[in-house]
């Protein structure tokens, strides 16, 4: 019985010592549980007689490593915020250069000193008509004229249209004396020849058609009826000589002109009148839009 313990003892020591040996060599070194394929194909080739040519892959470069996505994200999201955070420089106003001065068609149309081609004025004075033959018992007497002046142009020649109230009279001597009136409606519509600029002084003469129409007639002042009367609406050609002093932003004219009648609209176009129709006028013209 005691050799048996004894068997078991020494038994049991064996166990035990190589249990430790087992131990002592896991700890000094790690075995691999599981071979790398590369060393797996090394053992298949040397047990099968393989040899194998060596591999030029060893000598290829190293290829670069690819930026981290993270890393694109992160440069990214920096250059947002540096241009949220950047200071942006105002822009630099550009001084242009001096332009070209050019002149348009009106500027050049205008003369020196002219600003405007259109102006209006006023006009009035005195009529007084002039028998190109003597008359019996008719004499011409003075009568008065005023109305709106309207001009058109920049130039030495413009056009000029007006609308003017007048009266004409005379004195007959037949059986008593008394005074006949004629009032009219006067359109004239002149071409004004000019001399000089409108800076300062200038001579013109006026020439064209002119219209009429008689209004009403008078004998001492008391009113007579025209209703019904032919040869109300005239028609004739005038001129005029004047001059245009410069004042202010306009010119005082003087003019003198004369409307010779050459029919009416009843009687048709005749040149038997033996009347010119005589006027002389203090206006002002000035410039609309502009200083002379």
């Amino acid at each position: 019985m005691k050799s048996f313990y004894f068997v078991l003892t020494l038994i049991l020591l064996s166990v035990g010592w190589a249990l430790a040996q087992t131990g002592s060599a896991s700890s000094s070194k790690p075995v691999s549980t599981t071979a790398s394929p590369n060393r797996q194909q090394e053992l298949y080739d040397q047990y099968h007689g393989i040899t194998k040519k060596p591999s030029t892959a060893s000598t290829a470069a190293a290829p670069v490593p690819p930026t981290s996505t993270v890393n694109r994200v992160d440069e990214q999201q920096l250059m947002k915020k540096s241009a949220k955070t950047k200071k942006v420089d105002p822009p630099v106003a550009i001084t242009p250069s001096e332009p070209t001065a050019t002149v348009n068609r009106s500027e050049r149309a205008a003369p020196a000193g002219s600003a405007s081609g259109v102006r209006i004025g006023i006009r009035g004075g005195v009529t007084y008509p002039v028998f190109t033959e003597t008359m019996t018992s008719v004499d011409p007497a003075i009568g008065f004229v005023g109305g709106l002046t309207f001009n058109f142009g920049a130039r030495h020649v413009s056009f000029q249209p007006e609308v003017n109230y007048a009266r004409y009279t005379n004195k007959v001597t037949n059986f008593g004396t008394y005074t006949n009136a004629i009032d009219a409606l006067e359109v004239p519509l002149f071409l004004k020849f000019s001399t000089g600029t409108y800076a300062g002084s200038r001579f013109f003469v006026n020439v064209g058609p002119y219209a009429t129409y008689s209004l009403s007639a008078s004998q001492d002042g008391k009113k007579i009826s025209l209703d019904g009367t032919k040869g109300r609406f005239g028609f004739g050609a005038g001129a005029g000589l004047g001059a245009a002093l410069k004042a202010g932003p306009g010119h005082v004219t003087i003019e003198v002109r004369g409307l010779y009648p050459l029919g009416d609209i009843d009687g048709g176009f005749n040149t038997d009148s033996k009347i010119i129709f005589g006027q002389g006028t203090l206006g002002y013209v000035f410039p609309l839009g502009g200083r002379y």
